[in-house]
């Protein structure tokens, strides 16, 4: 008489820690795809077959710079994309209607981000870097009120400098940035990987670097209406793209060939890097951003945690 609640506990505990996705629609799933070597889970799943084994139609969209992934998020082109949280802080700011699903970084000890000065710079090392730009001799080329000048900024207090304005140019689109550091049109500029790597080989010096800071402000963003309207697919999704990186960090190297747009130079030797654990963003990580984006004006007043992140999707 005893079987019927001994089992019902034992189902209880077997799905406790575990999720279970409703069922997708059936509509594609748009994924914005930067070219960031983070886009790499994406790549793997479907290679792998992940989101076929999930139920889930995907569309991949390219998108070349912040402000194309931001507008194609805004109009409803993509559905889920590799942002940005100073990014996703502001459309939610706008009401636009933005949720950070997940922390999508590299793991801590990985160079995801680096400024590289230019091959005929001569600036060779950070404290080259900041005396030039203390004498207005040097500009770092980035993507202005996003991670690229956040990040900028955190990389350079770092190295014990108080970035000033006129120390940045606008250079939105990450190929054009990459051409302009190449052409010597820029002495700097702020890049992600695998684009490093390739600056690097085409002789810059990669002088500053995001190893030394504790948060990346990084994250996947998904529209509220998807999530409101589809959140089977939003959770197949996540289950495909944490299915990759667990693929991905047991074996990085099974997956240097992949769809990344990767430089053919550097592609057999470019670090393919252990990926940041299942998480959102902590409060503490989210206020940090969000204080800085206060400082520069970017905000007139904080957007509250619950209303820029949800935690439903994160074992």
């Amino acid at each position: 008489m005893k079987v019927l609640p001994i089992l019902i506990t034992l189902l209880t505990l077997t799905f406790a820690g575990a999720q279970t996705c409703p069922a997708p629609s059936g509509e594609p799933f748009r994924i914005g795809v930067l070219p960031v070597l983070n886009t790499l889970p994406t790549f793997v799943a479907e290679q792998e077959g992940y989101f076929e084994e999930a139920g889930l139609l995907t569309e991949f969209v390219p998108v070349e710079s912040a402000r194309d992934r931001t507008i194609a998020l805004q109009t409803g082109q993509i559905d889920v994309a590799n942002n940005d949280v100073i990014t996703a802080t502001l459309q939610a700011a706008g009401g636009e209607g933005v949720k950070i699903v997940r922390h999508d970084s590299f793991a801590p000890s990985e160079r995801y981000f680096a400024v590289v000065t230019g091959p005929d710079t001569g600036l060779d090392s950070a404290e080259a870097l900041i005396s030039a730009l203390e004498a207005d001799e040097a500009q770092i080329a980035i993507s202005g009120n996003t991670i690229i000048e956040y990040l900028a900024t955190a990389m350079l207090r770092e190295a014990g400098y108080e970035p000033q304005e006129n120390d940045y140019i606008e250079v939105s689109a990450i190929p054009v940035r990459l051409e302009q550091l190449a052409q010597g049109t820029v002495q700097a500029a702020l890049l992600p990987e695998p684009l490093v790597s390739f600056a690097e080989f085409q002789g810059g010096v990669s002088v500053l670097a995001d190893t030394s800071l504790d948060f990346v402000p990084v994250s996947l963003t998904v529209n509220d209406s998807v999530l409101e309207e589809r959140p089977g697919d939003v959770c197949a999704f996540l289950d495909a793209y944490e299915r990759a990186v667990q693929a991905i960090n047991a074996d990085p190297e099974a997956y240097r060939d992949n769809q990344v747009p990767v430089p053919d130079p550097v592609r057999p030797s470019y670090n393919v890097p252990q990926l940041a654990e299942n998480r959102v963003p902590t409060q503490e990580e989210i206020q940090a951003v969000q204080d800085w984006m206060l400082e520069n004006g970017l905000l007139d007043e904080p957007v509250a945690y619950g209303d820029l992140v949800t935690d439903q999707f994160v074992d």
